[in-house]
């Protein structure tokens, strides 16, 4: 494969530039569209529109009451993990934690002759949503999401960290 060299000041150079902006313009809007609706009934209907939406796009017998994990689903997840699969996570969130415990910043004041504070305050957000990508039908979670998003956000204070993942087809998520 030859790359071909293009200077964008010509009238070819410019008119390549429109053409690649442009390429997406109708698929770009229909997406947009799409989301805004979305979007829109999700914030009149709430759980409900999630609910729909899901049962619509992952699993069809999705219903309001299914969209939160109970303890009981929690408890049957944990104690299917394999020994092995818990050391390893183990293992990959203490570096991960190793790795973002050093990221952390630390407030400071400065008093200014004149009487002046300044400074920075550093302080967590109250909540935090957390994504799990699910994988082809929900049943690839990936893991690693949930130790690079909750991991930090437990070190950074977040006191609420709510995480989100696609169910399978059959409305459950993979433990």
């Amino acid at each position: 494969m030859i790359i071909r060299t293009v200077h964008v000041d010509t009238g070819a150079g410019k008119e390549l530039v429109r053409t690649l902006r442009n390429r997406f313009s109708f698929a770009d809007h229909d997406c947009r569209n799409a989301v805004t609706e979305i979007l829109d009934r999700v914030r009149q209907e709430g759980d409900a529109a999630v609910a729909a939406y899901s049962a619509r796009f992952d699993a069809p017998g999705m219903t309001v009451e299914k969209l939160r994990v109970t303890e009981d689903e929690f408890a049957r997840a944990e104690a299917g993990v394999d020994d092995d699969f818990r050391r390893t996570l183990s293992f990959a969130a203490g570096r991960i934690r190793a790795f973002h415990e050093r990221e952390m910043e630390d407030s400071w004041l400065l008093t200014r002759d004149d009487g002046t504070v300044t400074g920075r305050l550093v302080r967590p957000v109250d909540s935090a949503g957390l994504y799990v990508p699910g994988g082809q039908g929900g049943s690839t979670p990936l893991v690693s999401s949930v130790l690079m998003n909750g991991i930090p956000a437990a070190i950074a204070g977040v006191g609420r960290r709510v995480m989100a993942t696609p169910p399978n087809r059959e409305g459950e998520i993979s433990p």
